[in-house]
């Protein structure tokens, strides 16, 4: 029988459960059950019980030394949102536009105040692209594809892009807004982004483009990043911004499945 508290219990499974799949990250894939109590602030047996449910749907996956990894349930239901349909109408403009630039090509979306790469392709395999492989999470101020995603947000997005800039670099001092909102207008009537050099890509720089829905939503941006040395906008500007047509076009074609990404 259902008492009046009864939504409770299961509501704190819930926040446990999330708890200790995001203990998981990119820097800790592989994680023992003491792992996992000391990131999600669990205790042991209480880590040790969830984490058997998810190991038996197949959330979790146990390796044989014992630690555990995020399973291929997880990514199959993964799949299942709305970003993977952008990425596979995107991946063959994505492609092409890697084979004739020969530069590290990523796609990525809107989380907040944060990017998220959803695709990435580069044959550099110990450059320090690398660091915008797949799923890696960046604030929009600190790249040129954020800056595009960020020109076609809300001004409540950029405030809190500001702000958090603010507080994980209170070094750097107050963000110039004023400066911001032009550089952003800026973006928004070019119809692209450059930076060249990017000191977070250690001298490299990046040309990025919106990914545009049939209501006129900026959904997504792509953006071509090479050692600053070989940038040439000239060249690569009319290049990024066809291939992000491209799959603004795929994207309204696919059935209106993806018309409703991102905010």
């Amino acid at each position: 029988m259902t008492t009046p508290h009864s939504g409770v219990p299961e509501r704190s499974v819930v926040d446990r459960t999330l708890r200790i799949l995001g203990a998981f990250d990119r820097e800790n894939r592989n994680l023992t059950l003491s792992g996992i109590s000391r990131r999600s602030g669990l205790p042991v047996a209480t880590v040790h019980r969830i984490v058997a449910k998810l190991h038996a749907w197949g959330a979790l996956e146990k390796c044989a030394d014992g630690t555990y990894r995020i399973g291929l349930r997880l990514w199959e239901t993964g799949a299942l949102a709305p970003h993977a349909a952008l990425t596979q109408a995107a991946q063959p403009h994505l492609v092409d536009l890697h084979r004739r630039t020969s530069a590290a090509v990523m796609l990525a979306v809107r989380d907040g105040v944060d990017s998220v790469c959803v695709s990435f392709l580069s044959d550099d395999a110990h450059g320090v692209t690398r660091r915008d492989e797949v799923g890696s999470r960046t604030p929009l101020l600190d790249t040129t594809v954020g800056l595009v995603l960020l020109a076609h947000a809300n001004e409540a997005a950029r405030r809190e892009s500001c702000a958090a800039a603010e507080a994980a670099h209170p070094s750097r001092g107050t963000v110039d807004a004023a400066a911001l909102r032009t550089r952003l207008a800026k973006v928004r009537q070019e119809g692209y982004a450059i930076t060249a050099p990017n000191p977070r890509l250690e001298g490299h720089g990046a040309v990025a483009a919106p990914v545009c829905t049939g209501h006129g939503t900026v959904t997504a941006a792509v953006a071509v990043m090479t050692p600053a040395r070989f940038l040439q906008p000239m060249k690569l500007v009319p290049q990024v911004r066809a291939t992000a047509e491209a799959v603004s076009r795929s994207v309204r074609t696919d059935g209106g499945r993806m018309v409703r990404i991102g905010a």
